[in-house]
């Protein structure tokens, strides 16, 4: 099988801690030489089976990074497509401006666009969440610079039952994917008896767009 997608999670520092991550929260990042390296090996690879390949960066959180700018130059350098994922807290209209001739997508986290879920979450920093007008404005600053905008959610006990259908109208992402969470533990467990609530949130949210990975895929 021939792969033309390599996620290079090449950065273990986030700002948020949400409980379902796997991610050891450490501040461990590749060097650039390092990073370099990686990136020279899957041009010889995508380049010996004639693919168009993407490197789609990962974390961590990719733009806690000082190199970001430099990885995706070197990326873009190999005439390889990229992408990011990010929960979006760092993500600036001036970094999606420079950088929207290189990139070509983003995929932005959102679990909850509840303030309170997403503490309960982990997913702040400070206590800060980013609210849903802002998530709102940064997915507008994506399409308007010509990157594709996808969303993942994580499912689990603390947002099954809330709907996010409103607000994927108002972006219009190009993708929409549903994850179920892989960790399980007492406040965000997702067991047998919450599996019809985690089939109702697919259905609910289904959409043309939409892909679902379920734990069992994960594994």
């Amino acid at each position: 099988m021939n792969y033309d997608c390599i996620n290079l999670h090449f950065i273990d520092a986030c700002n948020y801690s949400c409980k379902h991550c796997f991610v050891n929260k450490e501040n461990r990042e590749l060097s650039l030489d390092k990073i370099k390296n990686i990136i020279d090996k899957v041009s010889d690879y995508f380049a010996s089976r004639g693919i168009q390949g993407r490197i789609n960066l990962a974390g961590g959180e990719p733009l806690l990074s000082k190199n970001i700018d430099q990885i995706i130059d070197y990326i873009y350098s190999k005439s390889i497509r990229v992408s990011i994922i990010t929960n979006g807290s760092l993500l600036t209209e001036d970094f999606i401006k420079n950088n929207c001739s290189k990139i070509e997508s983003i995929g932005i986290s959102v679990d909850s666009l509840i303030d309170s879920t997403n503490m309960a979450i982990g997913r702040n920093f400070r206590g800060k969440t980013l609210s849903k007008d802002e998530l709102i404005n940064k997915c507008k600053w994506i399409k308007e610079n010509g990157i594709k905008l996808k969303i993942n959610t994580c499912v689990s006990g603390l947002n099954v039952n809330e709907d996010f259908n409103g607000f994927l109208d108002l972006v219009k992402p190009d993708r929409y994917k549903i994850l179920q969470m892989l960790i399980y533990d007492d406040n965000l467990m997702v067991n047998k008896a919450k599996r019809e609530e985690l089939k109702e949130f697919v259905k609910k949210h289904k959409r043309e767009n939409t892909v679902f990975e379920s734990a069992d895929e994960l594994n």
